[in-house]
């Protein structure tokens, strides 16, 4: 008699307790949720940050290979609005389509692919626009210092020295670079 009392019990929660643990989770999803955007938005300024580092460092490999003078241009009409672009000698426009390629290949940087970054030369705001050029001796530069940021205050900076040294450093300390 016991034993199909026993089959007879069913198994499963409670509406109260299935409540419960739903108003928990809740609670704990918003708690996590702007650490969490924290997170992806820091990523986002680290990931922008090493492609223009990679980017440098390709158009210096790039002139050491074929012997010719690279350029990196980097172009903003605001802080919010920026791209950059690598052509062989000349500047290039990153705005205008197929004006910075290589082999055919158009090879720009936009902020569009890397939303909520901005740019600015001082860390300040200021609207930035330069170039770097790097030499086929030894991938020697014209030097120059890049700043990208977050509205939140979080910045990284890439500097390339005059022998061509690229260097990525941090003011605020994002992204375990070192700092500036």
């Amino acid at each position: 008699m016991d034993l199909k009392k026993n089959q007879n019990m069913q198994k499963g929660f409670t509406l109260i307790e299935l409540l419960i643990t739903v108003v928990i989770m809740g609670i704990l999803v918003s708690l996590a949720a702007p650490s969490f955007f924290g997170i992806l938005e820091g990523r986002k300024l680290v990931g922008a940050t090493d492609t223009l580092s990679a980017t440098l460092r390709y158009a210096q490999t790039e002139a050491i290979k074929r012997n010719e003078s690279m350029r990196v241009q980097f172009t903003a009409s605001s802080i919010d609005d920026w791209c950059y672009g690598v052509n062989v000698g000349a500047a290039c426009i990153c705005t205008t389509a197929n004006s910075c390629t290589i082999d055919g290949v158009e090879k720009v940087v936009r902020s569009t692919d890397f939303e909520g970054v901005t740019a600015s030369e001082d860390g300040a705001g200021t609207i930035i626009s330069y170039s770097v050029s790097f030499t086929p001796l030894r991938g020697f530069s014209s030097g120059e210092t890049a700043f990208l940021g977050l509205s939140n205050g979080r910045k990284t900076k890439v500097v390339v020295s005059n022998l061509g040294r690229i260097r990525v450093c941090s003011p605020s300390g994002v992204g375990g670079y070192a700092s500036c």
